[in-house]
């Protein structure tokens, strides 16, 4: 059986983070690597909200949205098929610089911003929108917000930002997996 569709679409959307790398224009580099164990190694994660010594940075995290009230409403379907704006969080983190700790943090938040900013811009061969390589009929719009950047603190030992994301994408209660 295959994913189901919002697994789907988080899948795409951190595969294509994977895509931020000085190879490819950017300053950070979020692909897999090699710590010297023969083993690949992610930077990129799906549903990962803490993160340790020993992990590599930078590093990248996508995540839902609470459900607080200031964050989220979920959104009750009055019919199997329903469009909705989906809120996820993209949370990144870096070493720190020594003098200024949060200044690789912006780094990172703006390669992340741009890699977005370049998926908004994506078509088709139709001329209809196309994000993450993803059924167009499945993620209709994308939008993200512009990220707050803080320092390590007791829940993180390192720098980092988060920020909002929100996909905009046909929710099929009666066809989950697509």
């Amino acid at each position: 059986m295959t994913d189901p569709v919002k697994l789907q679409i988080a899948k795409a959307v951190t595969s294509g983070f994977k895509t931020i790398t000085p190879a490819n224009g950017y300053v950070s580099d979020l692909s897999d690597y090699d710590p010297g164990d023969g083993q690949a190694t992610e930077r990129v994660y799906r549903g990962r909200a803490f993160f340790g010594d020993g992990d590599p940075v930078p590093m990248l995290s996508l995540l839902e949205a609470g459900f607080d009230d200031e964050m989220v409403n979920d959104i009750i379907a009055e019919k199997p098929s329903t469009e909705y704006w989906w809120p996820l969080i993209v949370q990144g983190w870096v070493t720190d610089d020594p003098v200024h700790p949060t200044d690789p943090a912006y780094v990172l938040l703006a390669d992340v911003r741009r890699y977005l900013a370049t998926e908004m811009k994506r078509r088709d061969g139709e001329g209809n929108t196309s994000f993450f390589g993803i059924d167009s009929k499945l993620v209709t719009g994308v939008r993200f917000g512009g990220g707050r950047v803080r320092p390590a603190s007791e829940s993180s030992a390192y720098a980092g930002f988060h920020m909002i994301l929100e996909l905009r994408i046909m929710d099929k209660a009666d066809k989950p997996y697509g």
